[in-house]
């Protein structure tokens, strides 16, 4: 028998709100035509849910009363970019960011992972060189990956940003 698992619906919607939220902030940073685009509710609700079994996991099996903004970041990294809840409805690169539309998905996990350290975190904002970037959004995209191997890539990220 399943014991109670320890979050709930509210703490489900609150994730997807905030989530919702950090979309239409990707999209303008970017600059991308939110009509090329499509948030799909239905994905980002099993982003968030399996992402909530994941941390309840890390609470019940290694007995971890909280987890750090390194693994918060890797596993949502991780649920985003394998579910892919952003649609593409038409593709709208042009020359200067045409890989947007093929990673859009990968980016905006990368950029809900930043924030989220940038979010707990006091001081110099994570800096990720341009070859970094780029091996990560390939990655995420062509490469088996887990929520702690990036929850590893972002506790490097930031502290290589320290210095």
């Amino acid at each position: 028998m399943e014991s109670e698992l320890l979050f709930d619906d509210a703490k489900v919607f609150a994730t997807a709100r905030t989530l919702a939220n950090g979309y239409c902030e990707f999209m303008n940073y970017f600059k991308q035509d939110a009509r090329c685009y499509r948030l799909e509710p239905t994905t980002i609700s099993d982003v968030v849910e399996r992402y909530w079994r994941d941390v309840d996991r890390l609470h019940r099996y290694h007995s971890m009363k909280r987890i750090d903004r390194h693994k918060i970041a890797g596993y949502l990294t991780y649920w985003i970019s394998k579910l892919r809840p952003i649609a593409v409805i038409k593709s709208c690169a042009d020359i200067d960011n045409a890989d947007i539309s093929t990673y859009i998905n990968e980016l905006y996990a990368i950029f809900v992972a930043l924030g989220r350290l940038c979010e707990t975190k006091q001081g110099k904002e994570p800096v990720v060189k341009s070859s970094l970037l780029n091996t990560l959004l390939y990655n995420l995209r062509y490469r088996p990956v887990t929520g702690d191997m990036l929850s590893m890539v972002y506790f490097q990220i930031e502290e290589t940003s320290r210095n």
